[in-house]
């Protein structure tokens, strides 16, 4: 029994492969097909083609809106996730201490809980509390979701850390906290902005966490996207989700590239 062609033996795994990758992203390039439709109404086969679905939505000041909200509040998810989760990090890394373990888990919690039982659990809270929704209310929950991938990049850059610089640096005098500043810090850069990319684009594309503790008066791109489900499904519809995805891909493909000129560093 003669053995099986090196060329054919991984191809069911390599056809298994491209079918889960045409399920998972020919949804997204239907959506870019249908935005640039230039009929009224989401048909396909597209009559035809136009952008004027983009310029619609450009010129609707509620879409508008939504994206300087999601803009605004992710940028403060991103800032206030980084700054706690580096820390955290820097502390789950370099010390030994009691529950360090316990502490580290419950950082990563996010990751496995189901965020419909994180919503409904920060929507209890803010109702227990009195804060009826609110601007700070969804940031406070961005950051919980946001701190397991930034505490993750972090680890992951202080692992790969040469502490032998730190060490040089004391041995000619300089302190822990100038030592950090000027040794630890600038070489865990590409760590930091990596984590608060991935952190923006989490933020950016929530939804769930968003919609049951935001309240009326924050409407980000998702929740206007669900809302025009509702109630206008044209291809100005398809415009903005397309738009959004483009931003998440370039926020992504920017993120692969610090983490690769981290790696050459």
């Amino acid at each position: 029994m003669t053995a099986q062609p090196s060329a054919f033996r991984h191809l069911p795994q390599k056809a298994l492969t491209a079918l889960v990758y045409v399920f998972l992203f020919l949804p997204v390039l239907m959506v870019a097909a249908m935005s640039f439709n230039s009929s009224r109404y989401s048909v396909f086969p597209v009559p035809g083609w136009t952008a004027k679905w983009y310029r619609a939505a450009a010129a609707d000041e509620l879409i508008v809106e939504s994206l300087k909200i999601s803009a605004v509040l992710s940028l403060c998810a991103a800032v206030i996730a980084t700054v706690i989760g580096s820390a955290a990090a820097v502390a789950l890394v370099r010390y030994r201490f009691r529950f360090r373990d316990a502490i580290r888990a419950a950082f990563v919690s996010p990751l496995i809980i189901p965020e419909m039982i994180l919503a409904v659990t920060l929507l209890m809270l803010s109702a227990s509390l009195d804060l009826r929704g609110g601007f700070w209310t969804v940031v406070a929950g961005h950051v919980l979701i946001c701190l397991p991938f930034v505490i993750t990049v972090m680890s992951a850059r202080l692992h790969g850390f040469d502490r032998s610089l730190e060490e040089a640096a004391m041995d000619l005098g300089a302190g822990e906290w100038r030592t950090f500043w000027h040794v630890t810090f600038p070489l865990s850069l590409p760590g930091v902005v990596g984590g608060a990319l991935l952190a923006f684009t989490v933020s950016f594309d929530n939804f769930i966490i968003t919609f049951m503790v935001a309240g009326s008066d924050i409407v980000t791109v998702p929740v206007k996207i669900y809302s025009m489900i509702r109630t206008e499904f044209s291809p100005k519809l398809h415009a903005l989700s397309t738009f959004v995805v483009f931003v998440t891909l370039g926020i992504l493909v920017l993120y692969r590239l610090v983490l690769r000129g981290a790696a050459r560093w």
